[in-house]
């Protein structure tokens, strides 16, 4: 059962106990509300972790506006007062940028509150003549504001994906805290300056790669500009042109068709890897799907009695990657069979690729399968696409069957399963080996 998830009475609710840090504001043991999503209709509870998604953060946006944490009353006073400005056809602005405007634009203000009764209502006047004060959101707060300002790209993610898109941000927050301080947002390029020195310093003591320094520095220029959007700040981009060089990113190498043949499916090379890690091995070699869309596949996805037995990568209650992810790709021989002993999908490793990976270059390593250091298990997936190139598939074809985003116009329904089994079966990798037991492997017939 998904976390913070109970049933009672035929429906799932959101149940949280109240943290201590809150409890002063909150007399409640713990939370419960509904998601109005019914058992029967949503048994594994898939739906109900999204809605319980949302609910926990609007929960943790009501404690900590409680307790004055994150600036959130500021906030929403704010909020009143710039749309009851832009409702009277004037800019909202604090009241010390207002003292540098013309004295036309200071004199229409005081012309709009002479209109009926305004000038005797004080949220009208303060709106008008700048009396709420910009909001002062600490760093501490900066993910909490994010996060509600993502609620509906959230609300879209699976449980997983949610947890690691969520830790780097944090993490990122937490180290700009530990450089600069807990101060307001509005950094200063000193502060800009200071974040990135410390990264820069890892980098040239070994500790970190560019590319980790410069997904910190995306992070926080992502949140401050969601934040800064929200509301309605004017924040500096003191992070401009800040990005570390990086050296030239190494696509990671396919592995070839003779080492998959005569070495991950020679008798007995799998046969200790845990079943489901073994499946997904088989099914990347003739299919190229990524290992996260082969886990995440749901039983109305597999359709192994069709007349071209096939899966069907969709975003069920997750994100894909790509919009071009969104494909059916046929199965064929050692895929087909890997994929019968799973009809229903792959529970254990269900929403935690991270987790596959780990497990099955772990295994790749002290079984010395990897064909270099730098071969991991995406690299099934490029051998498969090199396979494709060698016999001479159009690009279209190949985009379509990785679910590669070209940022190309699409027209049409792309190719039918059929054109894509006619060159699969070209490229498939053949031979008697299953996921129930590792028998003889006959030859490739790429």
């Amino acid at each position: 059962m998904p976390e913070r998830l109970t049933k009672r009475g035929g429906l799932w609710y959101y149940v949280r106990r109240v943290p201590p840090e809150f409890a002063a504001f909150d007399a409640r043991d713990s939370v419960r509300i509904s998601t109005r999503i019914k058992v029967r209709d949503d048994r594994t509870g898939v739906r109900a972790a999204r809605v319980a998604t949302q609910l926990d953060i609007d929960q943790e946006a009501a404690w900590k506006a409680a307790a004055g944490q994150g600036a959130r009353q500021a906030a929403v006073a704010f909020d009143d007062a710039w749309r009851r400005a832009q409702a009277l056809d004037l800019p909202y602005k604090p009241i010390e940028e207002i003292a540098k405007e013309t004295a036309d634009e200071i004199l229409r203000r005081f012309d709009t509150l002479a209109v009926g009764e305004r000038r005797h209502d004080l949220a009208t006047v303060d709106a008008a003549l700048g009396g709420v004060p910009t909001p002062q959101i600490l760093l501490s707060g900066l993910y909490d504001e994010f996060e509600i300002a993502k609620k509906t790209t959230i609300a879209k993610m699976s449980e997983g994906q949610v947890k690691k898109w969520r830790n780097g941000k944090k993490r990122a927050v937490e180290v700009l805290i530990n450089v600069v301080g807990d101060r307001s947002i509005r950094l200063s390029h000193e502060d800009a300056l200071k974040y990135v020195d410390f990264w820069t310093e890892r980098v040239v003591d070994g500790e970190v790669q560019a590319g980790t320094a410069n997904r910190n520095l995306t992070h926080i220029t992502g949140m401050l500009t969601a934040v800064s959007r929200r509301h309605r700040l004017r924040l500096d981009r003191v992070f401009a042109g800040l990005r570390l060089e990086e050296e030239e990113v190494r696509p990671r190498p396919p592995f070839s068709a003779w080492w998959i043949v005569n070495r991950l499916l020679t008798p007995g090379a799998l046969a200790t890897m845990n079943a489901e890690e073994r499946a997904v091995v088989l099914i990347m070699v003739n299919t190229g799907a990524r290992p996260s869309e082969i886990i995440n596949l749901q039983p109305d996805r597999i359709l192994l009695e069709s007349e071209i037995p096939h899966i069907q990568v969709r975003p069920d209650d997750r994100v894909l990657k790509t919009a071009s992810s969104y494909r059916d790709i046929p199965l064929v021989g050692i895929s087909l069979e890997a994929m019968k002993l799973f009809p229903r999908g792959f529970s254990h490793y269900r929403d935690n690729g991270d987790a596959l990976s780990a497990a099955v270059n772990a295994y790749f390593t002290d079984h010395k399968l990897r064909e270099t250091e730098r071969h991991t298990l995406y690299s099934l997936r490029h051998g498969f696409k090199d396979r494709l190139r060698e016999v001479e598939a159009s690009d279209e074809l190949k985009d379509e069957l990785m679910g590669h985003d070209t940022k190309k116009p699409k027209y049409g329904d792309g190719h039918g399963l059929r054109l894509k089994l006619k060159y699969i079966e070209m490229i498939a990798l053949a031979g008697g080996m299953t996921v129930a037991r590792p028998l003889q492997l006959v030859k490739a017939s790429a």
